[in-house]
């Protein structure tokens, strides 16, 4: 228990102004949706009979009533002061992977004291270890608190919503945003101690960072196409079909006649559509003659997956960016090992 307490403070004093840096960052940020979240909250019960309806304002030609208008423009900035401080708990993880991953090992090397280090420990890996562990724990509270701050803050602004099968926000609330934090640090801690210099390692793990979350989320958009369904905006008889809007839009495109799902960019490259007719059911035609003799291409459609699966695809992105910061982890202990000191 000593020795921890022991490497936990000489793990602040070799970081403590990139932590309290973040520190203040989370906690202004944590604190902004605390007020928000609440501010939301007291106004919806303070007016309820203003924004309770506001679906019915916007069907109504003339507009919300003029005893509506003041608080509407009041609710409409706090909600869109709470946008940005959601999309801050998306950012927070990789920021977290610059600041204080990326630093972790090569400013060690850098300083030229990971030469003394490795010779007084019995193994760089556990050396590694022990240097990461405080750190990696302390950046992970924090971001626990982001992840809990912006789910408290995403209730307040869709108090409507079951947020447990919505999609809403996915990735900006919830257990991802902790899981890609540990995934980034890992990252940025790999580049530091293949760079062995911080300032240089801090911008190229800025790129890589990037780079790998923006990879993972592509194959994840692959991934995910196995979950999502076939939605219609109209049925056959061309009623309006209810909007599903828990669910996580993968693609647009068309439903052919057989049931086939075809993207529009599938559909023009291909040459099966050239030029597009569309009438008000939402039935694509590939021509006028087409339109005029009622031989359909195929129904404008979304490709989506159902709120229901929220959960399912929350663990799995999790999973996989906690992967990734293992990953990184051995190779880092690989680095390490065979590293020369400067």
């Amino acid at each position: 228990m000593t020795g921890a307490l022991t490497w936990a403070r000489l793990s602040y004093r070799q970081q403590r102004w990139e932590l309290i840096l973040v520190v203040i960052g989370v906690a202004g940020t944590a604190a902004a949706m605390l007020f928000f979240a609440t501010t939301l909250d007291a106004m919806l019960a303070a007016s309820p009979e203003c924004l309770a309806n506001q679906g019915n304002f916007v069907d109504d030609a003339s507009g919300p009533p003029p005893a509506c208008q003041a608080v509407l423009t009041a609710y409409y900035d706090a909600y869109n002061w709470g946008t940005n401080l959601v999309n801050l708990a998306w950012l927070a993880p990789f920021g977290m992977g610059v600041i204080l991953g990326a630093p972790l090992v090569a400013r060690e090397i850098d300083g030229g004291t990971a030469q003394l280090a490795w010779s007084m420990s019995r193994s760089r890996v556990g050396w590694l270890l022990r240097r990461i562990a405080f750190v990696t724990l302390f950046g992970l509270g924090l971001l626990v608190v982001m992840a809990v701050m912006s789910g408290l803050l995403t209730a307040a602004m869709f108090p409507e919503k079951t947020l447990s099968e919505d999609f809403i926000y996915f990735g900006r609330r919830d257990l991802p945003v902790v899981a890609r934090g540990f995934g980034a640090l890992m990252v940025g801690v790999l580049v530091g101690a293949l760079i062995g210099r911080v300032l240089p390692a801090v911008l190229a793990s800025a790129l890589v960072i990037g780079l790998v979350f923006a990879g993972l989320s592509f194959a994840h958009d692959q991934w995910n196409r196995g979950d999502a369904r076939i939605q219609r905006f109209y049925d056959d008889s061309g009623n309006s079909l209810p909007f599903d809007m828990s669910g996580l839009d993968v693609e647009y495109g068309l439903q052919r006649p057989n049931g086939e799902f075809i993207s529009y960019g599938e559909a023009y490259t291909s040459g099966r559509l050239t030029e597009t007719y569309q009438d008000e059911q939402g039935r694509v035609y590939a021509s006028a003659e087409d339109l005029e003799a009622g031989r359909v291409f195929g129904h404008d459609v979304r490709l989506s997956i159902p709120g229901e699966r929220y959960g399912t695809l929350v663990l799995r992105d999790s999973a996989v960016a906690v992967l990734v910061g293992f990953v990184a982890l051995g190779l880092t202990a690989a680095v390490v090992s065979r590293r020369r000191p400067r």
